[in-house]
């Protein structure tokens, strides 16, 4: 069942190839306007060519992220955590997560903006 309560908690996993871990991500719900955003910004016309605009998918994505599993992501060898009350809290973890794990982001972005299905 599909709840359509409005939620700040909704869990994704991903299968991370890099590090080959399972990385917990924690978002919100898209609004409307965000999934029309996706939607018409996700491609740019270039001519008579569609072009993918891979920073929306970065943009939107980390738009809706609001934390992820502590130790799920590191920082020289040291967990970092999404979460205030955490001693291993980095304030800058989503604009991190967005320079440093676009593919994460990007992947996240597609399952939950396409309803793509992760393995």
């Amino acid at each position: 069942m599909r709840d359509l309560d409005v939620s700040a908690r909704n869990k994704m996993i991903i299968n991370d190839a890099r590090s080959g871990t399972e990385i917990e991500l924690y978002y919100r719900n898209p609004t409307t306007q965000e999934e029309v955003e996706y939607q018409s910004k996700l491609y740019k016309r270039k001519g008579n060519k569609l072009i993918l605009n891979p920073k929306v998918k970065v943009d939107l994505g980390t738009a809706i992220l609001t934390g992820f599993r502590e130790g799920d992501f590191g920082v020289a060898g040291k967990p970092i955590s999404s979460d205030p009350e955490s001693p291993n809290y980095r304030e800058d973890w989503k604009d991190l997560l967005g320079r440093m794990a676009s593919d994460i982001i990007s992947t996240f972005a597609t399952v939950v903006y396409e309803g793509a299905r992760v393995a």
